[in-house]
């Protein structure tokens, strides 16, 4: 192989022999891209319309960005020389003037000249370079042709027989790869709509980041966020991530995911009622208890197809107030599962009927308790003044039954500092002992 000297001299001499400029015949430096701290490999080609024997060139970079490794021939200078290559391919990975590279060829020194066949797209070199670790993601390094590299500065030119061919120049570039945002997982946000929390971690400073489902961008946001929410199909799909600085954008961080069926819980069941208390004024005190089958948002009481109340989900038992009425009261409990679906109703019926108002000892049922209802009660007993309006109220004693005790007892109770008959006394009330034959069909001063 020659050196650098001669064989510019040589090329120095050739392109003083005036040739053809082809429309055709273009200079071409490719573009490639890398993480920081990686290696490049840039692909340099020409097209021409004629036979070429030889070529050189320059060209410039940033050195801040990129430092050239090595340059190979192109896989077009292969076959030359049955297999060889060129006779000579001489780089220069600092010349004056840089920072850039130069490089010289001649296909074959002797004997039948080697040329490279009209074409183009033909690759007749591979430029490798090394990244900084500190490039900028995102961020693009020219790559431009240049002839002022060297000493003495090396043109850009194909040797066409005897003759120098000035094509024209294409720059290329190196691109700095976006690192990709890493640790992407999903976790299940809501059954009820399918929605998934997607968290990731940045590698680079981002403008945004995008999140696509199955293939299709569902969400952007800003570069520093680090999660979305999206919604998944109920097959399992891909779910990837892609960070972007300006218009370069990442690879994509996958992971897979997808919505689970929601099954409801059962409806409640084992519905109990009971009236706790009875007030014959203000009405009774209902109790409802039952168990449930699941988690529920929460629990709808109805009575009588009114909605009384919504309890929190967990609730199994529910109190409250019934008006007075001879008529069945009917309790319903309706659960709604956690995605809002109405479960089937369980039903009640409860009676709040205080009976008979009274008060004990008013045999005569004139409002007062005094010798007069002692007389009344011994009419009705033994004078045949009949049945007594309130016979509740004539049982003074309470035992079930009335008889001369019931007189014998109101008279201890005036007289004697005897008991006070049972309740409901002094004021109107019903019986709690109403488990007697003895009933009460009419109380006009309770009325």
């Amino acid at each position: 192989m020659k050196n650098l000297p001669l064989l510019l001299g040589v090329l120095a001499c050739v392109t003083q022999i005036a040739g053809p400029l082809g429309a055709q015949n273009i200079f071409t430096v490719g573009d490639g891209s890398a993480m920081p701290g990686n290696n490049v490999i840039i692909s340099v080609q020409i097209a021409h319309d004629d036979p070429v024997l030889g070529f050189s060139y320059g060209v410039r970079h940033n050195g801040a960005v990129l430092t050239p490794l090595n340059i190979a021939e192109g896989s077009a200078l292969a076959p030359l020389n049955g297999g060889t290559g060129a006779d000579y391919f001489f780089q220069e990975l600092n010349p004056s003037n840089g920072p850039g590279v130069i490089v010289a060829c001649i296909f074959t020194f002797g004997g039948s000249l080697e040329s490279l066949p009209a074409g183009s797209g033909q690759e007749v070199a591979a430029m490798e370079y090394s990244m900084s670790a500190s490039a900028s993601p995102g961020s693009s390094s020219a790559l431009d042709p240049a002839t002022d590299l060297g000493s003495p500065p090396t043109n850009i030119v194909f040797t066409v027989g005897g003759a120098s061919v000035f094509p024209a120049t294409e720059a290329g570039s190196v691109t700095v790869e976006v690192p990709a945002p890493t640790g992407v997982s999903s976790t299940l946000a809501d059954i009820c709509d399918c929605t998934h929390q997607v968290n990731w971690t940045n590698n680079a400073a981002y403008s945004s980041v995008q999140v696509r489902v199955g293939g299709t961008l569902v969400a952007t946001v800003p570069g520093s966020a680090t999660s979305a929410t999206v919604t998944l199909p109920t097959s399992t799909t891909d779910i990837c991530v892609r960070g972007l600085v300006g218009p370069v954008s990442s690879t994509d961080s996958c992971t897979t995911g997808a919505c689970p069926v929601f099954v409801p819980p059962g409806a409640p069941d084992n519905l109990a009622c009971s009236i706790l208390t009875t007030d014959p004024i203000n009405g009774c005190t209902v109790e409802a208890n039952w168990a449930n089958q699941g988690d529920y948002s929460l629990i709808n009481v109805y009575l009588d197809g009114v909605l009384q109340s919504s309890e929190a989900g967990a609730t199994t038992n529910w109190q409250s107030s019934l008006a007075l009425s001879p008529n069945s009261q009917q309790i319903c409990i309706e659960a709604v599962d956690i995605c809002g679906g109405v479960l089937g109703q369980i039903c009640c019926d409860v009676i709040c009927d205080a009976g008979p108002i009274f008060i004990r000892g008013d045999c005569n049922v004139d409002g007062a308790n005094n010798i007069a209802d002692v007389v009344a009660a011994l009419g009705f007993l033994f004078a045949g003044a009949g049945i007594p309006l309130c016979g509740d109220a004539c049982d003074i004693n309470d035992d079930g039954g009335f008889d001369i005790s019931d007189a014998v007892y109101l008279l201890s109770n005036l007289f004697s500092d005897g008991n006070f008959p049972p309740a409901p006394y002094p004021n109107c009330g019903i019986d709690p002992t109403d488990t007697d034959p003895m009933d009460c069909d009419s109380f006009p001063p309770c009325l």
